[in-house]
Parts: C-alpha cells; sequence; structure tokens
C-alpha cells in the first residue's frame, strides 16, 4: 500500500510541475513541455487511465473540451473538430506531427509509452488554447 502512495505522490508531483510551468509562459513564445515521472510502472493502479477517449475541439469557443486527460501508455487519444473557426493539435515533435489546421474532422494521436505529461495547444490561439495529457 505504501508503494501506491508514493507513485501516485509522484503523478501529483508531476501535475503540480505543469500547473507551475504553464503560469511561467509568457507571450514571447510558446514552450512545449514533457515532464516524466521516471517510475516506470505500466499499471494504472486504479488511477483510471484509459486506452483511447476523445477530446472535442473548439465545440464552446477556443477551448479543448476536457483539456486535461489521464490515459494509459500507448493509448489513442482522438481529437474531434466542432467549431466555427479554424484549430489544430500541437504536441511536442516527438509525441505526433501537428494537425492540419481546421474546423472539421478527427485527429488520432498514439500516446507515447513513457510515463509522463505532454503538453499540447493550438498554434492558432496559442497557449490560451492548450492542454495535457497525463500517460500512466
Amino acid at each position: 500500500m505504501k508503494d501506491f502512495h508514493v507513485r501516485r505522490g509522484a503523478h501529483w508531483m508531476a501535475m503540480s510541475l505543469f500547473l507551475t510551468v504553464a503560469g511561467c509562459i509568457g507571450d514571447s513564445g510558446i514552450d512545449i513541455e514533457v515532464v516524466e515521472d521516471g517510475s516506470g510502472n505500466d499499471s494504472d493502479n486504479g488511477s483510471g487511465a484509459v486506452r483511447t477517449t476523445s477530446v472535442t475541439v473548439g465545440e464552446t469557443g477556443n477551448v479543448f473540451t476536457p483539456p486535461d486527460i489521464v490515459v494509459s501508455a500507448d493509448a489513442t487519444v482522438t481529437f474531434t473538430w466542432a467549431a466555427v473557426t479554424f484549430h489544430n493539435v500541437t504536441f511536442p515533435a516527438d509525441v505526433a506531427e501537428p494537425s492540419a489546421s481546421q474546423n472539421t474532422g478527427t485527429f488520432e494521436v498514439l500516446m507515447p509509452t513513457v510515463r509522463g505529461l505532454y503538453r499540447y495547444f493550438c498554434t492558432i490561439h496559442g497557449t490560451a488554447m492548450s492542454g495535457s495529457v497525463l500517460v500512466e
């Protein structure tokens, strides 16, 4: 049981670091950062991590819904556009090539096997339209 709490604490620590880094990004540029927890455990330990999930792009404005998700290693995340204006999805280059700028359609991303926090955003709207995927 103690081992579970240590791993869970590492995930919360990674999320706290993400929130700290996200708050420090200025208007001078857009940074994408991957924060790994280093535990190397592929089990979800009942965390609710999933193998497939969907994120809606732009349905209620310049936002991803939900913006922050938790998935298992090698999970597929499908981004579905429901927007009037154009948006795209941009992850770090080692995760996925950026999506096309579009207002309809879908874009699938196979998440890495490396546990960590992967941030994404729309290059058209910058960090105001961003989210994260925590791979557990």
